[in-house]
């Protein structure tokens, strides 16, 4: 800044003698000329002495690398060799050129602050589900679950055989749309490899479970597929459902491939079958190993059997006052399938028809999120109220605020009473407002327990969706 004041000042000292002819003035305006060339000169001066101090600082120090104790320098690779290739020394088994003290082998090294660009995104999609992310394999980018570690690899070598993109096993209990994930095996990093997920249509209907094999071409239906964050461009599935038969729920596998791979073939039907037996045989061995636990602890608590009071009636034994049962000791609710049979039967010995109701309550979504004591309090109600409208018929709990009701009546007056049912039902208020969903099956001589069961979850979820009663005869 002095600098150029000067300059101006020469400048300007140098116009006035040219304007007023004072030959003094040129003499006055060398002076601050003279004096902007000397501070430029020390300016110029003082930036040489600078850049030559920091060439210097740069020069390397006369020490040398081996005098330092350092033998090698070279750039470390994530994988932990040099230049991305493995160290030849350790693969020969050769001993490392230099010596590492006791104490610096006992402690871990310090790990890679610079993480895999998939891996940190595999955390974030994590964190954003509420659930830990999972360590992919080393050989393979494919999912496993953690919770079967034998299903995990059974899984991914069935995707890997049928070209699909995910294999999964999937266990949908009683009639909602709400499914398990109890396994999966996946090419894509943006899916849910636990938990469960509701989906507007059904996955696997009644049709389909009377099937070893069935193939799905999807168009509109790929939003369905919600284990996946964002669907790839799926466009078909494969599903084999299992055989469970001491379970009211039910169990398939499911795989899903693009348009690159055929499913619909007689090799990959026939994979999926056998496949699905042994994951089937797998579970049965699972079940076994549990009830066996189970079975060894009631041993030892039988054996120290607790002294039953004086006056109170044994726990299992029959109520003479109405010749019923109590509940069994767990707590645990019958299968399904045994009511539906024990019904069967009884209506055979008295040569009665019969059909199987389901009743949903509408409302059932929103009483769910209030919690369990909500839960219990409306389906205690709802049962009450069921037991009214149908004197003298068996109800018997079929899921969350979900009953049937067995009927010894003709279609024709199964029909009328399951209007007049939904009717009535539309009529409440508090906490059973908002109507039911009925679906009906009308048992038939073809019908086994399983089957009759299936035809009236097919009719509920069909009424659930329509809003009118569904009956299938």
């Amino acid at each position: 800044m002095l600098r150029v004041l000067l300059v101006l000042v020469a400048v300007l000292a140098a116009v006035l003698a040219f304007v007023f002819d004072q030959p003094w003035l040129y003499a006055a305006a060398a002076v601050p000329l003279l004096g902007a060339l000397g501070l430029l000169g020390r300016y110029v001066w003082i930036a040489s002495q600078h850049s030559s101090s920091q060439a210097g600082s740069m020069d390397p120090p006369d020490d040398s690398l081996e005098d330092l104790g350092i033998m090698d320098v070279r750039p470390q690779d994530r994988e932990g060799g040099a230049n991305g290739t493995s160290d030849p020394s350790h693969e020969d088994g050769a001993e490392d050129p230099t010596p590492a003290s006791t104490s610096d082998a006992d402690e871990p090294g310090p790990e890679n602050p610079q993480a895999p660009q998939e891996e940190r995104l595999d955390q974030r999609r994590a964190e954003r589900r509420g659930t830990p992310p999972e360590a992919p394999s080393e050989n393979d980018e494919s999912v496993q679950s953690d919770d079967r570690p034998v299903l995990g690899p059974l899984l991914e070598s069935l995707r890997a055989a049928m070209g699909a993109q995910t294999v999964c096993l999937l266990v949908q209990e009683e009639v909602v749309l709400d499914y398990q994930i109890a396994a999966l095996a996946s090419l894509h990093s943006n899916v849910q490899t636990n938990g469960s997920f509701e989906t507007q249509s059904p996955l696997l209907s009644a049709s389909m479970s009377r099937q070893p094999v069935t193939i799905r071409s999807l168009e509109e239906d790929r939003d369905d597929l919600c284990y996946y964050e964002t669907p790839p461009s799926i466009t078909q599935v494969a599903i084999a459902p299992l055989s469970r038969p001491d379970t009211s729920a039910s169990v398939f596998l499911l795989a899903d491939a693009t348009a690159e791979t055929e499913l619909d073939t007689s090799q990959v039907r026939s994979l999926l079958k056998r496949y699905a037996e042994t994951v089937g045989s797998v579970l049965d061995s699972k079940e076994a190993e549990e009830t066996s636990a189970s079975s060894q602890e009631v041993e030892t608590a039988d054996m120290e059997p607790e002294p039953t009071p004086q006056g109170q009636a044994e726990e299992g034994a029959v109520d003479p006052a109405n010749g019923t049962e109590p509940p069994e000791r767990d707590g645990t609710p019958r299968p399904r399938r045994e009511i539906i049979a024990e019904e069967m039967e009884a209506a055979d010995v008295a040569s009665d028809p019969l059909a199987l109701v389901l009743v949903l309550l509408n409302r059932y979504e929103s009483i769910a999120r209030e919690g369990e004591t909500a839960v219990e309090r409306a389906e205690h109600h709802f049962r009450t109220r069921l037991e009214n409208l149908a004197p003298g018929q068996r109800v018997e709990r079929f899921g969350e605020l979900t009953y049937g009701i067995f009927l010894r009546r003709e279609m024709e007056a199964v029909e009328v009473w399951a209007l007049n049912l939904q009717d009535a039902m539309a009529r409440e208020t508090g906490e059973l407002e908002g109507g039911v969903s009925i679906g009906v099956a009308v048992r038939d001589a073809r019908h086994t327990p399983e089957e009759l069961r299936g035809d009236a979850t097919e009719a509920l979820l069909e009424a659930y969706e329509t809003g009118e009663c569904a009956i299938k005869a």
